[in-house]
């Protein structure tokens, strides 16, 4: 409004043509259509999983935005992904000797007594180490190291015979 009337159209400085009011009142001069400044965007910025808000900036501003942003916006229509190759199928190696393992691990009986004969000379964690070094290393199959260490467990847990005297005597030895 000017000086209490509302004026019906106001002319553009740059081209004559009729402005709307609204943006006369902004503070406006010139129509959108002669205007040099750029059109705003919004980036939504998430602190937290959820509760995000939109960041006002120029359009260079937020395309860099998007670019560095995981959760980035990057134009109409679903996300665009980075085109990849696909190569020539690679090359299954098979063994010369038709499939069969040539790795030769200890037994499990043999290596139950290693691993026990270990236990009592060096305690619980060093064992467990040393069956880690033995499945690691390829002495051992994985689902040997899986039983020893529950054997492990189970004879850490077992109480010695003095500590079950102790407890159903009630005296000490």
């Amino acid at each position: 409004m000017i000086n209490g009337i509302k004026p019906k159209g106001i002319e553009c400085s740059g081209c004559g043509s009729t402005m709307n009011a609204e943006r006369f009142e902004m503070g406006y001069t010139i129509c959108v259509k002669c205007s040099t400044e750029e059109k705003k965007m919004g980036h939504v910025i998430y602190p937290h999983k959820t509760g995000g808000y939109v960041q006002v900036v120029d359009s260079e501003t937020y395309k860099d935005l998007n670019r560095i942003d995981r959760r980035g916006y990057k134009g109409k229509g679903p996300r665009q992904y980075k085109t990849f190759k696909v190569d020539e199928p690679k090359k299954v190696k098979t063994s010369s000797n038709g499939g069969v393992c040539r790795i030769k691990h200890l037994s499990y009986d043999e290596a139950l007594i290693n691993v026990m004969n270990y236990y009592e000379d060096w305690g619980y964690d060093r064992t467990i180490k040393y069956l880690r070094e033995l499945s690691s290393s390829g002495k051992i199959p994985l689902r040997f190291r899986v039983r020893l260490q529950d054997k492990v467990v189970d004879r850490c847990m077992k109480p010695t015979p003095r500590a079950l005297i102790r407890k159903f005597n009630g005296s000490s030895v």
